[in-house]
């Protein structure tokens, strides 16, 4: 049995005695459907998600300052049968900011859920390879000695390509190192190409 989505939340719920987070994957993020409701992601698109907390009391003395919130992610791939694995994933923060209700803040982000290790490599060199064979003889004499290792290593980086199959992703919001929310979104991520035939034109925020 899947576990209960947690999907397209508002962002003006009442919250509970443990403060969850409210949080909502942005539409434009979304492809399509399952048959069930799940909401569909690309491999190659960004996955954006949107959460919201009460707000924190605005300082009130000399000097105190407010930063804004920040965001870290567990992302769970989750089998047929419900059980969950952790996978990694990174987030690169976009924006926050509090919304017309006094009472809550929010913050964007996009969550990159990364290929394993052996599958990102493979892209890389696939990725790298094409590239030095569409050169002319005159470009690869200009490649230093090591060039296309470093070449490797960069574009390692730049892999924006995401982790195909059922997942759900825990959302914790963070006022530094504390933990104001934690809210969950569920999604698919399809198949829909490769990183090493769009290349870096294409490439995502993450």
């Amino acid at each position: 049995m899947l576990m209960a989505q947690i999907l397209l939340l508002s962002c003006a719920p009442a919250f509970a005695g443990d403060k969850p987070a409210s949080c909502e994957l942005a539409s434009e993020s979304i492809v399509s459907r399952s048959s069930s409701g799940l909401a569909q992601v690309s491999n190659l698109g960004t996955i954006e998600i949107t959460c919201c907390v009460p707000a924190r009391p605005f300082p009130t003395k000399p000097g105190e300052i407010r930063n804004g919130l920040g965001a870290a992610t567990r992302a769970y791939k989750v089998s047929p049968h419900g059980n969950r694995e952790l996978v990694p994933s990174e987030v690169k923060q976009s924006g926050g900011g509090s919304q017309s209700d006094p009472e809550l803040e929010w913050v964007d982000f996009y969550v990159h859920i990364q290929l394993k290790d052996a599958e990102r490599d493979a892209e890389v060199r696939r990725y790298v390879d094409k590239l030095f064979k569409s050169m002319v003889p005159d470009q690869i004499n200009q490649v230093p000695e090591g060039g296309h290792q470093r070449a490797l290593e960069r574009v390692r980086e730049l892999v924006y390509q995401n982790r195909i199959g059922h997942f759900q992703v825990e959302c914790r919001i963070l006022d530094g190192d504390r933990v104001m929310g934690v809210g969950v979104v569920e999604l698919e991520v399809l198949f829909k190409g490769r990183f090493s035939d769009v290349g870096l034109g294409g490439s995502p925020p993450v």
